[in-house]
C-alpha cells in the first residue's frame, strides 16, 4: 500500500449507519476537535481530538444522548450520527451558505479606514439586529427546554455568506446539555462568564445569557464590553482580571477607569432597551448572575427594534428610530445625517377595550396604546405579528396581516384565518380580501385608518395609520 493510497484512507470516515464521508478542507476548530466539510454540501464531520480514552468515552456516550433529544425544530447543526470505530466523532447537518460569525467581526477590523463603509456593507444595523433575534430565539427555545449551550463564541455562530440575509446557526453543539447536569466549564476566551472563567461555578443558563450579551454588543459596536482603555493601554494582566470581573466594563455608570471611545457608539442603539439590558448585565450581572437579563428578554427588544428601522436612501445605512417620535421633521440617517423619507408609514397599536353595558365605541378614548410602533418605508413589506409574552418567545403566532409599500400605493393582504376589519373615519368595513389604497390618495384624508384584528365586540388589537 503506497503513502498516498494511506492518506487518501484517511480522509474518508464511515457513519454507524453504514454512510461514507470524504474529509474535504477544515471549517472550524476547537478546544474538543475540528469540524470539516464534506462531499455532501449540508454535512458536516465533527471529529474528537482528545487521546484520553476516558474522556473519549464520556463524548461518545454525551453524543448519543443528543442524538435521542428532540432538537429538530431548532436551528442547530445538532448530531445525526456517531462514526464507527476507530474514529470518535459524529455527522451533523448544516445548511449550504452559512459562514462563522467570526468572518462578519474579522471583515470589520481588517477594513481599518474603510470600517465605516464594511459595516453597511455587511448589512449594517438591520442585518445584525435579525443575525441576533434568531441567536436568541433558539438559546431561549433551548432554555425552555431546561437545557444550556455551554461554549458560546463567534466561531460556533454560523450566518448567511449573503449579507442580504440573516439565517443564524449554532455548530458544535457537544456542550449542549440539560441545566441541572451541565457539570462543564469550557468556555472560549474573552466569551466565558466571570464566574466561569474564575473557575467558581459551573456552565447554566445564566452563563449563555452572558457569552450572549458580550456576542450582542460586539457584533452591534464592534468594541468587545470589557476592551477599554485600562485594558488595551495597561499590561495583558489586566485583560485578565477584566475577563474575571475585576474591571468595569467600558460604559460603567459608577465606574469609568476602563471607557473606550473606539469603533461605533453605543448611541447606534440609544433609542432601545438594549443599553439598560448590556447595564444590567455587565454591571448587576458581573458579581451576581441572577441579575443578568433572560434570552426571552433580549428576544423581546431586538424584536422591538427591527420593526422601528429605516434604510436611507442616500448611504445605505439602517437607523433606528425613536419609540417617541411621531413626526419625521427630526428623525435622520445616524450614519449620513440625511433627513429620513418623509414617505415613511407609522403604524401604531392600540387594544380596543370594551364598554360594560354598552356596545363597542369608536371613540379614541377607548383605545389604550401599547407603545408598539412600526414603520414602513417605500419599497418595503412587513408582517404584523402579535407579539406575544416573553416567556412564549419560542413559538412564533400565526401572522395577522401583511403590508407591502410599492409605486402604486399601500397594500393590506389580510390573511385567510384572520378576522379584519378596515375603518377611516365613522365607516367600517371587514377586511376579506386584498386592499390597496393608492399612492395618489396619500394625505388626502386627515382620518387615520384603522385596522381591527379580531371580534369587535370584544377586546382586540388595532392598527392605526395615516395614508
Amino acid at each position: 500500500m503506497t503513502a498516498t493510497t494511506t492518506a487518501q484512507q484517511k480522509r474518508v470516515v464511515q457513519d454507524t449507519k453504514g454512510s461514507v464521508y470524504e474529509l474535504r478542507e477544515e471549517m472550524s476548530r476547537g478546544g474538543q476537535g475540528i469540524v470539516y466539510r464534506t462531499q455532501y454540501p449540508q454535512a458536516l464531520i465533527k471529529g474528537f481530538t482528545n487521546k484520553d480514552a476516558q474522556a473519549r468515552q464520556r463524548w461518545h456516550r454525551h453524543i448519543a444522548w443528543l442524538i435521542r433529544q428532540n432538537l429538530s425544530d431548532l436551528k442547530l447543526a445538532r448530531p445525526l450520527a456517531l462514526l464507527a470505530e476507530p474514529r470518535f466523532g459524529y455527522v451533523m447537518e448544516l445548511m449550504d451558505g452559512l459562514v462563522p460569525l467570526q468572518s462578519l467581526l474579522d471583515s470589520f477590523i481588517n477594513a481599518e479606514d474603510e470600517a465605516s463603509a464594511d459595516y453597511l456593507r455587511q448589512g449594517g444595523l438591520r442585518r445584525r439586529i435579525r443575525i441576533l433575534s434568531q441567536l436568541a430565539r433558539t438559546l431561549n427555545q433551548l432554555h425552555a427546554r431546561g437545557m444550556l449551550y455551554g461554549d458560546l463564541s463567534p466561531s460556533n455562530i454560523f450566518v448567511s455568506d449573503d449579507t442580504a440575509h440573516a439565517e443564524t446557526w449554532l455548530i458544535d453543539c457537544d456542550n449542549i446539555s440539560l441545566e441541572a447536569h451541565g457539570g462543564l466549564t469550557v468556555h472560549t476566551a474573552d466569551y466565558g462568564a466571570p464566574e466561569v472563567v474564575r473557575g467558581d461555578a459551573l456552565l447554566s443558563s445564566l452563563t449563555d445569557s452572558w457569552s450572549f450579551a458580550v456576542i450582542a454588543y460586539q457584533l452591534l459596536t464592534h468594541n468587545h464590553p470589557f476592551k477599554g482603555e485600562l485594558v488595551s493601554e495597561g499590561e495583558p494582566e489586566e485583560e485578565e482580571a477584566a475577563l474575571r470581573g475585576e474591571h468595569p466594563w467600558i460604559y460603567d455608570v459608577q465606574d469609568d477607569a476602563n471607557q473606550c471611545f473606539a469603533n461605533l457608539p453605543i448611541q447606534l442603539i440609544e433609542h432601545s432597551r438594549l443599553p439598560v439590558l448590556f447595564s444590567r448585565c455587565f454591571e448587576q450581572g458581573r458579581h451576581r448572575a441572577s441579575e443578568r437579563p433572560s434570552m426571552a428578554e433580549w428576544l423581546e427588544a431586538l424584536a422591538e427594534i427591527d420593526e422601528r428601522l429605516y434604510c436611507c436612501a442616500s448611504c445605505g445605512g439602517t437607523t433606528l428610530l425613536p419609540v417617541e417620535l411621531d413626526s419625521l421633521d427630526d428623525a435622520s440617517c445616524f450614519f449620513c445625517d440625511e433627513p429620513a423619507d418623509n414617505r415613511l408609514v407609522l403604524l401604531q397599536e392600540f387594544i380596543a377595550l370594551p364598554v360594560e353595558g354598552e356596545s363597542q365605541s369608536d371613540e379614541l378614548g377607548n383605545l389604550m396604546a401599547t407603545g408598539r410602533k412600526v414603520w414602513l418605508q417605500p419599497g418595503g413589506n412587513l408582517e404584523l405579528k402579535r407579539l406575544m409574552p416573553t416567556f412564549s418567545y419560542d413559538r412564533w403566532p400565526a401572522d395577522h396581516i401583511r403590508i407591502e409599500y410599492t409605486e402604486q400605493g399601500l397594500g393590506i393582504h389580510p390573511l385567510s384565518q384572520s378576522k379584519l376589519h378596515l375603518q377611516r373615519g365613522a365607516a367600517k368595513k371587514p377586511l376579506e380580501r386584498y386592499q390597496g389604497l393608492k399612492e395618489s390618495l396619500r394625505g388626502q384624508h386627515e382620518e387615520p385608518y384603522q385596522i381591527h384584528v379580531g371580534d369587535l365586540e370584544e377586546s382586540h388589537v388595532i392598527w392605526q395609520f395615516r395614508w
